[in-house]
């Protein structure tokens, strides 16, 4: 929607990717090799998506969760690492950073899913039940053991080898909620304080 309303407005904008690599990938070359950050991408006048750092609902993953061991706090730093290297080198160019009125519905659609039977996005309040039931006070360092039985209720990635099932069900299920609300009191203070 805000890339066909720059278009509209007669700009320039890319989304994400310039010639099948992410724009913050062409950044981060542009960086290393001592060169202002949109040098390889400077043929636009506006930039869209190309900066949120957590591209997979489970924010240890990389895209796809071909990786999962991912720092999230080394992503955020990362992320705000790049703000301030274009808020420094174009000083008059304008930032648009998108926040939510209605946080859960934010969370809803940034975390996954581990509960297939609820709509996280419109069932928000008992999603927040059963993560409570599986996931709260007094449910043991792993969670509740009976909410990580594989079967029709749970829906869950499998663990990689050195991860036991109920390790991984808990820091997708139960880690991910307070990640993601530490990722976006992160983000919103590294951007305040730019």
């Amino acid at each position: 929607a805000i890339r066909d309303f720059l278009a509209r407005h007669g700009l320039r904008p890319v989304k994400s990717y310039h010639k099948d690599r992410h724009v913050v990938d062409w950044i981060d070359q542009a960086l290393e090799e001592r060169k202002p950050p949109l040098y390889y991408v400077d043929s636009y006048d506006a930039y869209t998506d190309f900066l949120y750092p957590f591209y997979s609902r489970i924010p240890w993953c990389t895209e796809g969760c071909k990786e999962r061991d991912g720092n999230v706090t080394v992503k955020v730093k990362h992320y705000l690492d790049i703000v301030s290297a274009l808020a420094k080198q174009y000083p008059y160019s304008k930032f648009v950073f998108n926040t939510r009125h209605v946080f859960h519905r934010w969370l809803a659609a940034q975390m996954y899913n581990c509960w297939r039977f609820l709509d996280k996005r419109t069932e928000f309040p008992k999603w927040l039940e059963r993560y409570q039931f599986c996931c709260g006070a007094g449910t043991g360092p792993l969670g509740r053991a009976s909410c990580w039985e594989p079967g029709s209720s749970l829906r869950l990635l499998e663990a990689d080898a050195d991860t036991t099932h109920e390790e991984w069900a808990h820091k997708v299920c139960c880690r991910s909620l307070p990640t993601f609300r530490w990722i976006w009191r992160a983000m919103h203070a590294g951007v305040r304080a730019l």
